[in-house]
């Protein structure tokens, strides 16, 4: 073959390779839409996802251990290793410490909140049956059996099974966490290798950018919930609410879900409110307003090199599609999941298939 002749076939093959590599990420979307119909058939849809969901908590765990682990080898004369179980010991050292400590007063404190919204409870249904039209609704079946077969049992037995799929869950979570920071290349080099080798580059790129984007969006989320909760507690301690911390503490953790989070902490402070007054809860309900303007006027921009921006309304999306499938789990790992979903929509489909040069960016340092 002649050199003109070779140079006429790497022309007409170079774009066949580019409509080929073109075609790599509708055929894994392909692919991945087939496999997703096929557990849908076997009634296995949504037990994948649920596990999947556990995993990728698993994997948000690595990622908080890992950049905890790096950024105290940059301070310290060790390995990256012994950096980790230094970190890992310290961690599991105050973990045992500040349960053996407050375990039981945590405790004590849980019985008191059941007891006293329990006790709103009540009171709110006696001030409800004071209006006729809500005596429809609160009228109870006195029925002892009846309640028991069709009540109190299932309401128990789904209890202790939603407690110890919880407590599975979160060992499932702490142990993939663990062996992924402990050694982080080896499960991103293991995922390369499925890829072919043309695409590795840009796929390792890929990761590194989610890995930063998740990092951003841990570090931004746990500011986020200690201002939250440090704030709650003072602002309800001044109304004279009951048991503050423990609202406060509920606070934060429900700030790890972005939007829903602050309306279903409310909940619980305002029916403890009303166990003092009526106008305590209008307080109640002014505090979290404000509590939430100060966070998105004062609180996200102070840690907006750490914010993930993610748009408001593709977010409540995401929870709302994730929740109404798999439940509690979809809600809280819906934000990141889109967070991660933006990233690769970005690199891959815009910047890639796309070819736009600027794809976008989550946030200002990636």
């Amino acid at each position: 073959m002649t050199t003109a002749a070779k140079r006429d076939d790497e022309k007409t093959s170079t774009p066949a390779r580019r409509a080929e590599g073109s075609d790599l990420p509708w055929r894994l979307v392909v692919a991945s839409l087939l496999v997703c119909l096929i557990l849908a058939v076997a009634e296995l849809l949504v037990p994948t996802i649920v596990v999947l969901l556990v995993v990728f908590g698993g994997v948000l765990c690595g990622i908080f251990l890992n950049g905890i682990t790096r950024w105290f080898e940059n301070w310290l004369p060790i390995s990256y290793r012994w950096t980790y179980t230094l970190i890992v010991g310290l961690l599991l050292a105050f973990g045992v410490a500040g349960f053996s400590y407050m375990g039981a007063q945590i405790a004590a404190q849980v019985a008191e909140l059941s007891e006293q919204l329990q006790s709103a409870g009540q009171q709110l249904t006696a001030r409800l049956e004071e209006y006729a039209w809500a005596k429809p609704y609160l009228a109870e079946d006195s029925n002892i059996g009846d309640m028991l077969s069709g009540g109190v049992l299932p309401t128990v037995m789904y209890s202790l099974q939603t407690s110890v799929w919880a407590l599975t869950a979160l060992a499932i979570v702490l142990c993939v966490g663990l062996y992924l920071a402990y050694d982080p290349d080896l499960y991103t080099e293991g995922v390369t290798r499925l890829i072919p080798p043309a695409r590795r580059d840009s796929f390792r790129q890929l990761l590194r950018k989610i890995y930063t984007v998740l990092g951003y969006w841990i570090v931004g989320r746990l500011l986020s919930m200690t201002l939250v909760g440090v704030l709650t507690t003072i602002g309800l301690w001044i109304l004279g609410v009951p048991l503050p911390i423990t609202l406060g503490v509920l606070a934060a953790l429900f700030t790890f879900i972005p939007n829903i989070g602050p309306i279903l902490a409310a909940v619980p402070q305002a029916l403890l409110a009303l166990q003092v007054d009526v106008n305590t809860v209008m307080y109640v309900l002014v505090l979290n307003v404000a509590l939430q303007t100060i966070e998105s006027y004062l609180i996200t921009p102070l840690i907006q090199q750490y914010e993930v921006m993610l748009p408001p309304a593709l977010t409540i999306a995401a929870q709302v599609l994730m929740g109404a499938l798999v439940g509690i789990m979809g809600v809280v790992m819906a934000a990141p999941l889109t967070a991660t979903g933006m990233v690769v929509v970005q690199m891959l489909y815009i910047g890639r298939y796309l070819q736009d040069p600027e794809p976008g960016e989550l946030v200002e340092s990636c």
